[in-house]
This record gives structure tokens, sequence and C-alpha cells, in this order.
């Protein structure tokens, strides 16, 4: 079963001839969040979060209740991405000759063949690709509702950050992104499902130690969708230099979603 989890309005402000704000729709294997940027402003200035019950398979059921439940679908604006936010995705040299089958070989090595599967690569700079995998089925519902949407990855914006030394983990409901980065260079990416506090401990622990990254001089930043659901996030503070929990600018939206429901902070949906 479908439902609107939450959602919160503020003032929308494009027309068809001025169309400031730019929609993403964050999609995983049981969700669909709707954030709107405004960006000459630079502030957020809507979200709309739904979702289907864990018994639910495919996207037909969300698609359709969000079409008949949605606000924001009926709204207008510059530049809308499909954020694809699931664990099929990893990060590649960029091949001769521009080889682009070379790097969907890579992902169904890795992650095994999908008959159904549409694979996408972004740039990531001059030397690197991100590799990932859009169920054909999802994609051609969101085209039907969105036809000029454009599909990235999230962990394609997460990459986009300017520390240079940081160890970064986004958290969700069932799974974290980690992103290691140590001297300006990517050391690390991958999602990993959240178990444990323990066992999410040793994930990013070990990852650190895999890469030959000393937890003693980098920094620690989280974006946690949850704050109550990473509470492991206190047992790793004394590995790390030092630790910034991202937080949802004061700006646009953010008073509200902190007033109406201080225990969630949606921060990982505000990074871009």
């Amino acid at each position: 079963m479908a439902q609107k989890k939450f959602s919160v309005y503020g003032k929308l402000v494009s027309t068809a001839n001025s169309k400031v704000e730019n929609l993403y729709l964050v999609v995983d294997h049981r969700s669909i969040v709707f954030v709107v940027k405004n960006t000459k402003t630079n502030e957020f200035v809507a979200l709309e979060h739904f979702e289907i019950s864990p018994d639910q398979t495919g996207w037909n059921q969300l698609i359709g209740f969000l079409q008949n439940n949605s606000i924001l679908i009926h709204g207008i604006f510059d530049k809308i991405y499909f954020v694809m936010n699931g664990p099929r995705m990893l990060m590649t040299k960029v091949h001769e000759a521009a080889d682009t089958l070379q790097n969907a070989h890579e992902l169904q090595f890795i992650f095994g063949s999908k008959q159904d599967e549409e694979v996408y690569i972004s740039p990531i700079g001059a030397q690197h690709n991100l590799v990932y995998g859009v169920p054909d089925e999802l994609s051609s519902l969101l085209i039907r509702t969105f036809p000029t949407g454009k599909w990235e990855h999230y962990a394609h914006f997460l990459l986009q950050g300017k520390n240079s030394n940081k160890v970064q983990v986004a958290v969700f409901e069932t799974q974290m992104i980690l992103h290691i980065k140590e001297n300006g260079k990517t050391k690390l990416l991958n999602a990993y499902a959240l178990g444990g506090d323990d066992q999410n401990i040793f994930t990013i622990l070990n990852a650190c130690i895999q890469t030959g990254v000393d937890t003693n001089i980098v920094h620690l930043v989280v974006d946690a969708y949850q704050n109550n659901t990473a509470d492991f996030i206190n047992s790793l503070i004394p590995y790390f230099k030092s630790t910034a929990m991202n937080q949802i600018d004061k700006l646009g939206i953010a008073s509200t979603i902190h007033k109406e429901h201080a225990q969630l902070s949606y921060a990982p949906y505000f990074i871009f």
C-alpha cells in the first residue's frame, strides 16, 4: 500500500516564462522523495515523501499513487532530475574510445546481469565515470510523467563535496552510502545495507582500514535522514579528528521541518 509519509510546502514562484526552481526525485526500492530548490535564492522550498509497504514490489502502485496525491507533480520547474539512490553503482576509470559498453560490463560483473535495466554513465572529472543501473519499468513510468527528466545517481552529488579529506556517510532508512576522500581523491564509494549499530561501525572503520585512511587525521561528515536511527554515529566520533553533522540550511522550509518533525532531519535529501 502506498502512502504520503511527509510533506512540507513553501512558496513556489516558477511560471512558464520564469522557471527558477529545480525538482529532484530521489528514488530507492520503496520510496520517492520530491525535493524542490529555488536556484535563485538557493533555498529548498518544498518536499514530499511517498513510500510503499515493504511487501510491495515494482513501482506501478507508487507512481500511480503520487500522480493522484502529489501537489508538486503539477508544478512548473526549470530542470527535473531523477536521482537513483540504490547500491547498484560503481565509480570506474574512463576507457579509451569512450567505450561505454565496457562500463556496462563492469557494472554487471560486480553486481550481476539484469535484463530489464538501462545503464547510465555520468562523468566524474576527466578520468572517471559513475556507472549505475535504472530499472526500465521505473524509468518509463517517470518519463511519462516528467518527459524532460534526466537521470543522475545520488552518489554523483555526494562526490561534488569540497572537503579534500573526509569520510562522509549519508544515512537513509535502509542503507548508507559511504564516500572516503583523501587529498582530494576518492578512495572508496560504496553503498551498504544498514545493520545493527556494531555492524555499521565495523563497516565504516573497516573501509577506512582497507583504504589506508588514518581516521585520526580526517573528518567524519554525516548526513542522517533520521537522527534516532544514526545513534551508531556517536560511537564513531572518538575515532575521527572531528565530526560534522550536516543539517538543513535554516532558509526555506527547514524551520518548518524541524518544528513539525523534530526527529526528522531529512539532511541527505538536501545536498543538491
